[in-house]
């Protein structure tokens, strides 16, 4: 890897999207310290819920829903060792891994969980952008993550660790 003399940073590595270092910083903050696979991925629910609950709102029940499964369908191939159903669960409104995220983390290392976490949110932002707008998306998002930094694209950097 080639790291910059002054700052550390990884070179080679893409700075992250807006959509992308929001994601990974909402995720950091709800995970905190932990680690485990089964923690990761009640975090990734915490999140999926929050947002469902503040958004639907605004979007409806059915309008979240489609925006999310075509949040999962959209981030499916960025997920590392993936499978094809999570769209499928995604589409599902039955049993506790309804809106896909469980095979986006099923029997994967934490690392891995973390990625494909970070790929679904990220690409439901990108689409919430899309949708309402970035400012009106990041305004909600504030409004459940007060902390969230103001410059968005340093929120990676703020609050993360990866």
């Amino acid at each position: 890897m080639t790291q910059s003399a002054d700052t550390g940073v990884d070179s080679q590595r893409p700075t992250p999207t807006v959509p992308e270092a929001v994601a990974h910083w909402l995720l950091a903050t709800e995970a905190g310290r932990h680690n485990d696979p089964e923690e990761l991925a009640a975090v990734g629910e915490r999140v999926y819920h929050r947002l469902h609950t503040h958004l639907m709102v605004l979007l409806g029940t059915n309008g979240f829903d489609a925006l999310w499964a075509r949040a999962m369908y959209l981030a499916q191939p960025h997920f590392r060792a993936g499978d094809n159903t999570a769209t499928e669960e995604s589409l599902s409104t039955q049993g506790a891994h309804a809106y896909g995220l469980y095979a986006a983390v099923r029997g994967q290392a934490p690392a891995t969980i973390q990625h494909n976490l970070v790929a679904a949110f990220a690409s439901f932002i990108t689409l919430l952008f899309t949708f309402i707008g970035a400012e009106l998306s990041l305004r909600f998002i504030r409004q459940l993550w007060p902390d969230l930094p103001l410059d968005a694209t340093e929120a990676r950097a703020d609050g993360a660790t990866s």
